[in-house]
């Protein structure tokens, strides 16, 4: 039943919608007053109840732009706030840089268990020592950049020994727990402090949700190390944020709403009122621009590195490929470097990012790629399963005999991938030893490294991972272009950075070699590769130069907005109105269309956009938004 007495309050809800739902909190429900911010509600909602975070109460509430009767809260879950003070305002931010909901901003950052209304006590002290209002914003920033793991673990293990409650982030788990070993086994951590190291498990719903409750529990832990997904950990009294590799691409999240998990690590370090340490191989767009500034604890000079080799690929032999229309290049010089490599006793890795026979399946007759029918991504040829399948969502579909667009039956492949260099691979190495084309987290692949004191890797970028289990002597890069090549504005950086990273990543990195077949061998995006250990200074200054030319991030915020073309181009007429440079590469009567954005009002854009994500507009689906910071 509705009760028009009590307190309205604003409760956010996951969900796609940018809207909080106003409801009353009764005095049957809440006899001592309304639930304050940050505390769990169950709320009516349709036909059923969900479980919302009260976000404000009393007139700040009333801002949903309902106009009919409220509901009242079911439930009150927690009696008072559990979560550090930071959260609500880290979330609020989140929200506001991705331009999504508060709901959605909750769903992503908090486990599920969280949002399912599972009991979670925490002492008051907890909310006490991570209150952000009792904190100032951080300003003590600084940086470990050094291509050579073992330096600046080392380095690491000396700032973290103070035994300051830390949180230490690494993009990937597997690298967390590399690090946690190494801390477990340095002389630099004091025997007590090692009993107070926690490891932050892997993204999951269970473990994830115990790791909370432990945290959140206990007062026993100083330093927390995970992957990203202890970008969020509880740590009671949170003095330092530490984030290793934080220019690695993979800190950009892959599923909606992508976000850039570094950047939300270096606004809770902010709001906490923690000091921040940043490092890595080399530094990211915006780490550069102080790190120019002499802001950075970097190694010295040193001389024009002997470990790069460019190999021209107009020089190189490119044999055809059957069924596929362009041909794979394997250099005399890589060849014979990888028959070095492994009679050395070394493992070597040729590194191609293209999985399955070809990349795409084209029509000749108009042109069109084959492309899924689920989510429109392209569709590669996978010839060992005579089926094609989707690069974005995994989809498979069997082999077509016309092309989807124009019914045409001329179809041919391009690109071609990891199953057509293998054969290439054996008939270009003498060794004997095992070639094995499988990806490194493959148990298969895994078993046979294990059992194999040596041999050849054929696989995508993941395969450099390979690097931190096995010496290995030699990496090759087969097209070395094809990294650079995609539409995306950070393509050339990702290309560089894993290049960079081939170089030095693992086990006896300063013995290794690395070939790079390309077309146009240390010239464009490869300058400063061969420079030495602070070769990147070369690669940023020239790449950002040409960002703030073209108004690209780290200078302006990037934004991209998929819908049907209708509320397309009604977005275009109120953004042009109200003065943001906006575009869209499809035609004018187009049933589906893409816009994009560049600007530095992003606050004042969620503000245009808000009428097209309200929750009135459930039923007719709402648009995709990513947005681009660096």
């Amino acid at each position: 039943m509705n009760n028009t007495s009590g307190t309205t309050v604003s409760v956010a809800i996951p969900g796609p919608w940018w809207t909080n739902l106003t409801y009353l909190a009764s005095l049957s429900i809440a006899p001592d007053g309304c639930p304050l911010p940050g505390v769990r509600v169950r709320v009516p909602m349709g036909n059923g109840t969900r479980v919302g975070v009260v976000v404000s109460a009393g007139e700040s509430a009333k801002h949903d732009g309902y106009a009919g009767e409220l509901r009242n809260i079911s439930e009150i879950i927690d009696e008072a706030p559990i979560l550090g003070g930071y959260v609500l305002p880290l979330l609020d931010w989140f929200r506001c840089a991705y331009l999504c909901g508060m709901g959605t901003a909750m769903k992503t950052l908090l486990p599920d268990a969280f949002l399912r209304g599972e009991p979670l006590d925490a002492p008051a002290v907890f909310a006490e020592d991570s209150s952000a209002d009792r904190r100032s914003p951080a300003e003590d920033v600084s940086f470990i950049y050094d291509p050579v793991d073992e330096e600046r673990f080392e380095q690491y293990s000396r700032i973290l020994s103070d035994g300051k409650p830390s949180l230490v982030s690494l993009p990937l788990y597997p690298a967390a727990k590399q690090f946690y070993e190494y801390l477990m086994d340095s002389p630099n951590i004091p025997r007590e402090l090692k009993s107070r190291i926690f490891l932050f498990p892997r993204s999951g719903a269970k473990p994830e949700w115990i790791a909370w409750k432990k945290l959140i529990s206990t007062d026993g832990v100083s330093i927390v190390i995970g992957g990203q997904s202890s970008a969020m950990a509880p740590l009671r009294g949170l003095s330092r944020v530490v984030i290793e590799d934080e220019s690695n691409n993979v800190w950009r999240t892959v599923r909606p709403p992508i976000y850039n998990v570094r950047s939300l690590l270096s606004y809770r370090a902010r709001l906490e009122g923690a000091s921040l340490l940043m490092g890595g191989r080399m530094p990211s767009p915006r780490a550069y621009m102080r790190v120019g500034s002499g802001v950075a604890q970097t190694r010295g000079a040193s001389p024009r590195s002997k470990k790069i080799f460019f190999v021209d690929l107009r020089m190189a032999y490119s044999p055809s490929i059957k069924g596929v229309l362009d041909s794979l290049a394997v250099s005399e010089t890589l060849a014979r470097e990888t028959d070095i490599a492994l009679s050395r006793g070394e493992w070597a890795i040729w590194i191609l990012d293209r999985k399955g026979y070809a990349g795409e399946i084209i029509c000749q007759e108009c042109g069109a790629p084959v492309k899924c029918s689920r989510c429109g991504g392209t569709m590669r040829w996978e010839s060992s399963n005579a089926r094609v399948s989707c690069v974005s969502c995994g989809a498979y579909a069997p082999l077509p005999e016309e092309c989807p667009n124009c019914a045409g039956r001329l179809l041919s492949a391009r690109r071609p991938g990891l199953e057509a260099l293998l054969p290439l691979a054996r008939a270009a190495v003498n060794s004997r030893a095992p070639i094995l084309p499988r990806e490194p987290d493959d148990e298969i692949t895994l078993a046979a490294v294990k059992k194999s004191q040596y041999g050849l890797i054929i696989g995508t970028r993941a395969a450099i991972a390979l690097c931190d289990s096995v010496k290995v002597g030699l990496i090759g890069w087969i097209d070395a272009d094809g990294e650079a090549r995609s539409g995306e504005h950070d393509a050339r950086v990702r290309a560089y950075s894993l290049i960079w990273e081939s170089c030095w990543r693992g086990v006896s990195p300063t013995d290794r070699r690395v070939i790079i077949q390309t077309r146009r061998p240390g010239q464009d995006w490869q300058r400063g590769l061969d420079h030495g250990l602070q070769g990147w200074r070369t690669f940023w200054r020239d790449e950002l130069k040409e960002r703030r030319e073209l108004s690209m991030p780290p200078f302006n915020s990037l934004v991209k907005i998929e819908s049907g073309g209708a509320l397309i181009r009604s977005m275009i007429e109120k953004l042009e109105a109200s003065g943001y440079e906006c575009w869209s590469p499809d035609e004018p009567d187009a049933k589906n269309g893409t816009l994009w954005i560049r600007t530095k009002r992003l606050y004042d854009l969620r503000r245009v956009l808000e009428p097209y994500f309200h929750i009135t507009r459930a039923r007719r689906g709402f648009p995709s938004v990513i947005v681009w910071h660096e």
